[in-house]
């Protein structure tokens, strides 16, 4: 790709040069394409983006009169041309081919012949013309295909000259648009027509296909989305009527429906239009023939949900998990039980029994592929219904452990995947709880360890398995430290290892002066000699005070070595920031050395962390950096929820700049 590169910018800079060797082409064989037909096309890349590509790839875009569907298709090299073959299907109209290197989705470089593209049209098979062929080509020549995909086959254009010339050649061709083609040919006569005299053409075009009658639903439903288009209330309720009529029970009709009960209403309203439209609809009944209107009984059960929930009518809550799926139940049960159990808000020992009689149907439900329309890969879709099952179990378990009931919460560890098992350093310490309170203390080691091996622990974790190990040693703590290294695996230190490096930088620190908890000033020019931690927090944010035991383990390990210190600067805070962030600290029992963000030029509290936006790119928090010899060396941001992991990346970062020369 070097020489690719050289070429590209030598045709930057010498024009004439670049128009010598623009020779690209694709000759089609035979001439007259035809549907149902096997073609081929070799394609000479020489004097393009992909002259001196050693595997080019090519993607074939085909019109069949109803939609445009893509599919690769193979090269093969012979002297510097490429061949590709085609089956073309029956009803082919158009075909376009774009080359191109690397990645579809992100390619290193692409062939469409300098914006204007390769494309064929395809005769019948006796060599005619087929109605529909132009509108395609202006469709594909506009940008006005309906997806934005095809739009690197051929450089949109919207030349009202080019779209009006084609039209003029399908109006010929077809003598009247087709109603199969109707609404593409507005979409075209749009671009070209001024907004009044193009609404006055499209509500005669669309009136004369309703009086032609036999009318399916299909078109009704593209007849009335196109008058919503157009903001043609009169238009729209007209073909509403006709739909509601003689198709009552079609998808068109369900959508006009929820759309009617639902949008634009709240509270009270929204439950009153939500039942009517599900006492019409009834879920069990479109669960029998499903199509792509999952996501209006989705809509409909997340919000009624909620209502019912926040106005105390649990039954009516509690009823609507009976039929729902996985993703929908999964929603519901997050926005009303996790969200509040996090919040400390309604009443715990309701969002408990509530939670007994949810789980066992997420349980129940959770492979049901109901989130296989979210992922292209089946696996993926199933690995995300594996992780909000594992974050709705940690909900329940820490509700019942709230709640006293540590059996309970005993029995639902088992169903957690395989990642989620001693993956949640918060949900170890519980479990640990947990044990403790029910006296099977044969079971607490063994959790300890899987849980350092999988870097999940917490200070308080730690605490336990050194009373353990000490137990176990006589009272001892000789050789402890050993005995813990020794508990996480080789493969997870070198992962570890390889995310710090990724996350090592050079970029000058900004030399500052700051106050500290007790009200004197700390100047990072006196930090030479020392390798210096910073975390950015401010009291505001949640995944940065998540973030302090694991700070605190940091700190603790490095309490005894003057080489290294560990500083928490409070930023981008209100009011009286000075005194919320050393009162939250000294609260909670951390000892961490406390500085303030000093105040910007604009007002705000934030002066050293906007000094280094340029390096961090966003101004999210937490923000955690290391400092050497007034350079920063390493930056991370936000927090993987484990206090011993947070520990060993930024001790494994300290330890690398420690050992550099």
């Amino acid at each position: 790709m070097k020489k690719h590169f050289f070429r590209k910018c030598m045709l930057l800079l010498c024009p004439f040069f670049g128009q010598q060797l623009a020779a690209q082409t694709v000759t089609w064989q035979p001439e007259i394409l035809k549907q149902n037909q096997k073609i081929s096309f070799q394609y000479q890349p020489k004097g393009g983006d992909l002259e001196f590509s050693d595997g080019p790839k090519a993607l074939a875009a085909v019109y069949n009169g109803n939609k445009w569907t893509t599919v690769p298709v193979q090269l093969a090299k012979k002297s510097d041309i490429w061949t590709g073959n085609y089956q073309l299907p029956d009803h082919a109209l158009l075909i376009a081919l774009k080359f191109y290197q690397g990645d579809l989705q992100n390619p290193e470089a692409v062939d469409n012949q300098n914006g204007k593209g390769y494309y064929h049209q395809v005769m019948d098979t006796k060599g005619k013309i087929i109605p529909g062929t132009y509108l395609a080509e202006a469709g594909l020549k506009a940008g006005a295909t309906g997806d934005w995909t095809l739009n690197s086959f051929v450089s949109p254009s919207k030349d009202q000259k080019m779209i009006d010339s084609l039209l003029q050649k399908e109006e010929k061709l077809s003598k009247r648009i087709p109603r199969s083609l109707l609404f593409n040919y507005l979409d075209l006569k749009q671009l070209i027509m001024p907004a009044a005299e193009f609404s006055v053409m499209a509500d005669n075009l669309l009136k004369g296909e309703l009086k032609n009658g036999n009318l399916n639903e299909q078109f009704l439903a593209q007849a009335q989305r196109y008058y919503d288009k157009l903001k043609d209330k009169n238009g729209s309720a007209a073909v509403e009527s006709v739909i509601l009529k003689d198709y009552p029970k079609s998808s068109t009709a369900r959508f006009l429906s929820f759309r009617k009960n639902t949008q634009g209403k709240y509270g009270k309203d929204f439950e009153t239009g939500a039942e009517d439209f599900l006492k019409a609809f009834p879920y069990s009944d479109w669960k029998k023939s499903p199509d792509n209107q999952g996501y209006i009984y989705y809509t409909i059960f997340r919000n009624l949900a909620t209502q019912y929930f926040d106005d105390g009518q649990n039954e009516k809550f509690l009823g609507l998990f009976k039929d729902i799926d996985f993703k929908t139940a999964n929603e519901i049960y997050r926005w009303n039980i996790t969200r509040n159990q996090m919040a400390g808000k309604s009443d715990q020992k309701l969002l408990y029994n509530d939670s007994r009689i949810i789980i066992p149907y997420l349980l129940e439900r959770q492979k049901d592929k109901s989130y296989s329309g979210d992922f292209d890969d089946a696996e993926k879709a199933q690995e995300n219904a594996n992780n909000q099952m594992d974050d709705r179990l940690f909900t329940h378990i820490a509700l019942a452990n709230a709640q006293g009931d540590y059996a309970g919460a005993n029995q639902y560890f088992k169903y957690l995947s395989e990642k989620g098992t001693f993956g949640n350093a918060d949900l170890n310490e519980m479990h640990v709880n947990v044990l403790e309170k029910l006296n099977d203390t044969k079971a607490i080691k063994p959790l300890l360890e899987s849980s350092v091996a999988a870097n999940a622990v917490t200070p308080v974790m730690f605490t336990k398995l050194k009373d353990l190990y000490k137990s176990e040693h006589g009272g001892k703590e000789e050789g402890y430290e050993h005995y813990l290294a020794g508990l996480t695996p080789s493969d997870k230190k070198n992962e570890m290892k390889v995310h710090v490096m990724a996350n090592m930088v050079n970029y000058p620190l900004t030399p500052f002066s700051l106050e500290n908890a007790d009200g004197k000033m700390v100047n990072s020019k006196d930090w030479a000699d020392q390798i210096v931690v910073i975390d950015f927090w401010a009291t505001w944010c949640r995944p940065c005070i998540e973030a302090f035991p694991g700070m605190q383990l940091l700190v603790d390990q490095y309490a005894k070595d003057p080489k290294v210190a560990v500083y928490m600067i409070g930023t981008m805070q209100f009011g009286d920031y000075k005194a919320k962030s050393v009162n939250y600290v000294k609260s909670q029992g951390f000892r961490f050395n406390l500085l303030h963000d000093a105040i910007s030029q604009t007002g705000t509290q934030d002066q050293v962390f906007k000094s280094l936006l340029p390096l961090f790119k966003q101004s999210s928090i937490p923000r955690k950096i290391i400092v050497k010899n007034g350079v920063v060396r390493y930056s991370s941001e936000g927090y993987s929820g484990s206090p011993s992991q947070l520990r060993d990346e930024l001790s494994t970062a300290i330890e690398i700049l420690r050992a550099e020369k």
